[in-house]
């Protein structure tokens, strides 16, 4: 069972101003308001300075049900920030605000009348959603700012933070005017973020960030929290950035398959599992029609990696995370997309596709055989185990204490290799004595191939029970299963795998299963071999 733990929390790491700390998801998030429907310039036009910014700023309320990495399945109600950016009540917020949301209410002001609104497009990959509130006449709009948007210029956020029904505007200026920080790829990948230093709290999201004239700089999205330390920056995505996403929200969705995400890692156990967490998805969305579920963990998008260690030292990695998924995104536009995920707690693994003819459709369990052969109970399980390093100092995996017959190499071409059994000999030659090896092999070869030469020696005498894919957040490729092997039942596995973060090598296992206790052993096995 998974225990899943988020890659960003509470007091540690990059927030959304949207209800919670760390948390993009969208039923979390939050809010807007404005306080009359009549602007500083009288009636439904446009704003022309900053004292009518607040009569076309929102307070949003959604309601829904979520999942969350530690807190389950929970029905909340979040609030955020938005404006009106025309007088037919069409209405600017975030992404994260208001997808997966089951009801959306937008109060104007201190008005106590909820206008009921509804998600006309959204842009997940730069956080941003059109809405059409069902208002009453014409609504007080923000236009767009069109000069150069250059460090210093005065700058101020709108919203109602913390989900108070208060206006509220802070001042600051600009920044940076264009925000490059990696901690931004793992909320969204806009095409320009801007940082300024008018304060933003939860509650914020959606709203805009405007000039002393009223304009609409940017729209709120994201905060650093504590997490470099020292004061902490705000971040928007600017004006000319989002200007041009929201006029093809007026069309519909715009990169978007219907998903509140947020960076996940699960470190808690031996096997690790990373990538974006499903904490809702939107009814009759690609991703919905595809089978993914509230408590999915998206590990690829056609092939590639989503789950890299947000916290590793390499930016480029940490900035893999929406990019890769955006990159994705817009590389298929209306194409399949082949995607796998983790579904927990149970550890299921998934394949299938997203705008295409294959539904999710389960592969095997995370970083486990078990199930796929059946062996007789046996003795008493392995009490102990010794973890074992190759002599290049290459490559480790942990064994049974009583496999004390051991071989570490190095093998031919000095390779990284571990052999260990009761009986090495017996091992090797014959089908009464379990044990293992794990190997590297140098890169290039198929893993099929790999697989066609390991089982050569044992295919005359063993059932072929099947290939299934493997997968354990580090390495991934295949399991080949013999079963039945010299007429008993006894099992012989084989693990061949790449792990990206050592494309020199592929990587193979095998351990042959007499009884319960082995197959118990293949598991420690199989979540620990790993590099030294």
């Amino acid at each position: 069972m998974l225990t899943p733990t988020p890659a960003w929390g509470p007091g540690r790491g990059l927030f959304h101003p949207s209800g919670r700390w760390w948390r993009p998801a969208a039923l979390v998030a939050a809010v807007a308001g404005a306080t009359l429907l009549v602007s500083a310039c009288g009636g439904g036009g446009a704003v022309g300075n900053l004292e009518g910014v607040a009569s076309a700023t929102v307070r949003i309320e959604v309601d829904g049900t979520i999942v969350e990495p530690d807190a389950g399945v929970s029905t909340n109600a979040g609030s955020g920030s938005g404006f009106f950016i025309s007088p037919d009540g069409l209405a600017v917020t975030n992404n994260h605000v208001v997808v997966g949301a089951g009801r959306i209410e937008v109060f104007v002001g201190n008005d106590p009348v909820a206008y009921r609104a509804s998600v006309v497009g959204v842009s997940e990959c730069n956080d941003l959603a059109l809405i059409d509130v069902d208002v009453d006449g014409d609504v007080p709009y923000l236009e767009w700012f069109t000069g150069d948007i250059t460090v210093g210029l005065d700058v101020y956020t709108a919203g109602f933070p913390l989900g108070d029904p208060e206006f509220t505007l802070s001042r600051g200026v600009v920044s940076k005017a264009q925000a490059g920080d990696p901690i931004l790829t793992t909320v969204a990948d806009v095409d320009r973020a801007i940082e300024h230093d008018a304060n933003i709290q939860a509650g914020n999201s959606g709203g805009p960030l405007v000039d002393t004239s009223g304009r609409v700089v940017g729209v709120n999205y994201a905060g650093t929290g504590d997490y470099y330390g020292v004061t902490e920056q705000f971040f928007a995505v600017a004006a000319d950035a989002a200007e041009p996403v929201v006029e093809r929200l007026r069309d519909g969705d715009d990169e978007s398959l219907g998903l509140n995400t947020l960076v996940f890692a699960d470190t808690s156990g031996p096997v690790g599992i990373t990538g974006l967490w499903v904490a809702g998805v939107t009814p009759g969305s690609p991703a919905a029609k595809a089978g993914i579920e509230p408590g999915d963990v998206v590990t690829t998008m056609n092939g590639i990696e989503l789950g890299v260690d947000p916290f590793d030292e390499d930016p480029d990695l940490v900035g893999r995370f929406y990019a890769a998924y955006c990159d994705v995104i817009r590389s298929a536009e209306s194409r399949p997309i082949a995607v796998e995920v983790v579904r927990t707690p149970t550890g299921e693994v998934l394949s299938g596709e997203i705008n295409g003819d294959a539904p999710l459709a389960g592969t095997g369990i995370v970083g486990t055989v078990e199930g796929l052969t059946d062996v007789p109970a046996g003795e008493a399980a392995y009490s102990t185990y010794t973890d074992l390093t190759d002599a290049t100092g290459t490559i480790t995996v942990a064994v049974p204490s009583e496999w004390g017959d051991v071989n570490l190499g190095p093998a031919t071409g000095n390779l990284p290799f571990i052999e260990a059994a009761p009986n090495l000999v017996d091992f090797n030659e014959t089908f009464t004595t379990p044990g293992m090896a794990f190997f590297a092999l140098p890169a290039g070869t198929p893993n099929a191939e790999i697989i066609t030469e390991l089982s050569a020696p044992v295919a005359s005498r063993c059932n072929d029970a099947g290939t299934e894919p493997y997968e354990d957040g580090v390495f991934t490729g295949e399991v080949q299963v013999w079963d039945s092997c010299a007429d008993r039942d006894i099992a012989y596995v084989i693990v061949v795998t790449t792990a990206p973060s050592r494309p020199e090598y592929s990587f193979a296992t095998i351990v042959q299963v007499v009884d319960q206790r082995d197959l118990d052993a293949l598991e420690r096995i199989l979540e620990s071999f790993n590099f030294a």
